[in-house]
């Protein structure tokens, strides 16, 4: 069994990545795995005039094969097909101009980058920035993307319908169910769109779940506290 990486203090701290461990006389061995309800999951029904790529998620950054923007984009590119796009994206520069284009790159190394008309881009969730709209998609360099505006609507059929960042931060058994599911998607990524769709409507807490996840599973333990990160604000 894996060890749990998470704790959430309390509904007044902030969440700190930990290992939770049961020690006796001879031995130390994990905790027992904790027991919460069931995830309930509306299915999302994809309406048949939204474009063939559409990706609503949280991009954890990092290497092609496991971010999903950098997946969309260069299939919209290679089959010259317009991609929607409602991708949260965390950034080391969330500043984001009133006009012209900005370019967004997660802080995660090896990141791709995508270069946008601003009014695309929301930074309401700093260091979060939401990148919104259906776009032409133009390949420019082994990892960068430009995108030109074709419509700025949302459609909001394929939006996750699970709880947002601050029902899932504040509940009482968020420190379980957090953990839960960073560890199994760590045990099995290929679950990825299960989770994503019980928690693509919490988008900072999904994407920490995802970082924590990837760190397990590409080191055996957790290098940052991304939960922190992601419920900080929900937690003061």
């Amino acid at each position: 069994m894996r060890l749990r990486p998470l704790a959430l203090l309390s509904a007044a701290a902030l969440l700190a990545t930990t290992t939770a461990c049961v020690s006796t006389p001879d031995e130390t061995r994990p905790q027992p795995r904790p027991s919460v309800s069931r995830e309930e999951v509306t299915p999302i029904e994809k309406p048949d005039d939204a474009p063939k790529v559409s990706i609503v998620d949280s991009s954890p950054g990092g290497a092609k094969d496991t971010d999903p923007l950098w997946q969309g984009l260069a299939e919209a590119a290679e089959k010259k097909t317009e991609a929607y796009l409602k991708v949260y994206v965390h950034t080391g520069n969330p500043e984001v101009p009133d006009s012209g284009e900005t370019t967004v790159t997660a802080d995660s190394p090896d990141s791709v980058s995508v270069t946008v008309d601003s009014k695309n881009v929301d930074d309401g969730a700093s260091p979060f920035l939401l990148i919104h709209g259906t776009f032409e998609v133009e390949e420019i360099g082994n990892s960068a993307y430009t995108l030109k505006t074709v419509d700025d609507e949302d459609i909001p059929e394929l939006d996750p319908k699970g709880p947002d960042d601050a029902k899932r931060c504040t509940a009482d058994d968020a420190q379980d169910r957090i953990g839960l599911a960073a560890d199994d998607l760590a045990e099995d990524p290929g679950r990825r769109e299960e989770f994503r769709q019980q928690w693509g409507g919490s988008p900072r807490v999904w994407w920490g779940i995802q970082m924590t996840a990837i760190s397990l599973g590409e080191e055996g333990g957790v290098a940052g506290d991304y939960l922190t990160e992601a419920c900080g604000e929900f937690l003061q």
